[in-house]
């Protein structure tokens, strides 16, 4: 059966993995969740037939008519709307390089828009991503201006008779372009034969994911130049800094007490992984009780003096950044779109995937963000 033989290979995959690396690493990945994706179906077929086999047999022995499966019918007013199951099936069908019927392919041909479930399984990967799901993050096509605000006064009171005075209150633009983001993966032909669910979760898996890995490191080491404008590149100089030796509660305090009062509300720790452990984790207020503890409810999730910490490997080696991340804006001017092509893999038979997406970010207001860096002395 199918189900043994994908069993045995995903065994096999797990003495695979501690050896692998790089894209071989990510081969393995994209595998498992299309051998998983397959299992499921094949599972879900069985238990199909399994329901009809039961309704014949209830029918022999009660002498009534048999009604097929409602499923099994074939579907009325075929709209091929981009949130249909027609055209999701016919999306899949056409990338895979499979033969189209003349109603899927002038559905295709006319929008090309990636299906709207299959968008959805890829914004879901920003969605779950602990910055993307932080920043301020938009869809609205084209380029785009958000309005920050520059210099500005508090409300005053005025007695009773006098006129107020208008303040010289001003407002700033953030202008975000339209950057081209893309991922290409190459695979065998065997795609083909893959069940429609089962290849458009490898698809989600091999590219969407990538895209989400490129979007996070862009939050914070994008260079503004034809791409996103990342947080250390905005905070060239650093605020400040904190001990050589090992970051300190003082240190700590310090970091805290230099952001604004109105961003620190929302503010969070963000730091690499390997300088929270290392560095912070053990740290113990003048008490000697530790200021950094674990999520009742999520054991890996920390906070440090009740904010909470986000690790990330593209914050470089020994920064560590204390803000409000909604002070970030990006923008998706167009959603990611997937195309594949035989021709550039003509010799080995195999299929390339392309997904490419436009965005850009930028940090809107610095102010919202300390970055302190390990002392030199």
């Amino acid at each position: 059966m199918r189900i043994d033989e994908i069993n045995e290979r995903l065994s096999a995959i797990q003495g695979e993995i501690d050896a692998a690396e790089g894209e071989a690493l990510t081969a393995l990945e994209g595998e498992v969740a299309a051998l998983t994706a397959e299992r499921q179906q094949i599972m879900d077929d069985t238990q199909t037939r399994q329901q009809m086999r039961s309704k014949i047999a209830a029918g022999l022995i009660t002498g009534k008519p048999i009604e097929g499966n409602k499923e099994d019918k074939p579907m009325e007013n075929r709209t091929f709307a981009v949130d249909s199951a027609e055209y999701r099936e016919a999306y899949l069908l056409n990338l895979q390089g499979r033969e189209l019927t003349t109603e899927q392919r002038t559905a295709v041909s006319a929008s090309g828009t990636i299906p709207k479930q299959t968008m959805n399984k890829i914004i879901s990967y920003f969605e779950t991503n602990p910055i993307l799901s932080r920043i301020d993050m938009t869809y609205i096509p084209g380029n785009v201006s958000f309005p920050v605000e520059g210099t500005n006064a508090d409300a005053a009171w005025v007695a009773m008779g006098t006129a107020a005075t208008d303040s010289a209150d001003t407002v700033t633009t953030v202008e975000l372009a339209a950057y081209k983001l893309i991922k290409t993966v190459e695979i065998t032909a065997d795609v083909e034969t893959m069940s429609i669910s089962a290849f458009e979760s490898w698809l989600v898996s091999a590219l969407g994911n990538k895209i989400e890995k490129a979007l996070d490191a862009a939050v914070f080491n994008g260079t503004g130049t034809n791409q996103a404008k990342g947080i250390i590149t905005t905070l060239s100089t650093a605020t400040g800094t904190y001990t050589k030796a090992k970051a300190k509660y003082s240190d700590l305090i310090a970091i805290i007490a230099s952001l604004g009062t109105v961003y620190a509300k929302n503010a969070v720790f963000a730091m690499p992984r390997k300088l929270f452990y290392t560095d912070v984790l053990g740290i113990e207020d003048t008490s000697g009780q530790p200021v950094c503890h674990a999520d009742v409810e999520s054991p890996a999730k920390y906070n440090i003096l009740g904010y909470q910490v986000i690790l990330d490997d593209n914050i470089p080696t020994d920064n560590i950044l204390f803000g409000d991340f909604k002070a970030y804006k990006m923008n998706i001017a167009k959603a990611p779109q997937v195309t594949s092509d035989d021709s550039v893999a003509f010799r080995t038979g195999s299929r390339v995937y392309r997904a490419m997406a436009l965005a850009d970010g930028k940090l809107a207001v610095p102010a919202a963000f300390v970055r302190y860096t390990r002392a030199t002395a």
